[in-house]
């Protein structure tokens, strides 16, 4: 590289140029669950993840109002997964939600986020989709919760 070039000065190779080199379905997929793999390897990255998630949340909160109370259930419940106080759930489903908040929080999305609400759709059905999955455990969880905090 020319010492007077500057990176923003040769073309990105970050950025596809063509539809054509666009990544696949699958290969999005596969790239979520290696993340997904990759986060549940370790309970810290489980707990940036569900920071980073809550942060995303509070920045967005007017577009996410169709999915606001699934969602900080899901981060309550993985909370409490991740301290080992709550184990009613399934491993696919601590799965399908920790891949689901991945898609929520990375910046690369079918419809970028920088568009303001209607950047959420794609946000909002991949939440939707993972909260539905899991319904029965997350009701579960939330009696659970309920149990927990009424008085003995």
């Amino acid at each position: 590289m020319d010492p007077e070039e500057s990176p923003l000065d040769r073309p990105s190779r970050a950025l596809p140029t063509t539809f054509d080199s666009l990544p696949t379905s699958t290969e999005l997929t596969e790239t979520l669950i290696e993340a997904t793999r990759r986060v549940l390897r370790r309970r810290f990255r489980v707990v940036v993840l569900i920071r980073d998630a809550y942060a995303h949340m509070e920045a967005n909160a007017t577009a996410l109002t169709a999915v606001w109370d699934d969602l900080r259930a899901a981060l309550r419940l993985l909370i409490a997964w991740v301290q080992r106080s709550y184990r009613e759930i399934s491993g696919a489903s601590v799965g399908l939600l920790v891949a689901a908040l991945i898609y929520f929080v990375t910046p690369v999305d079918v419809i970028p986020d920088t568009l303001g609400a209607i950047g959420f759709v794609d946000d909002i059905a991949v939440i939707e989709t993972a909260v539905e999955a899991v319904r029965s455990e997350l009701d579960r969880f939330r009696e659970w919760e309920d149990k927990k905090a009424l008085p003995s």
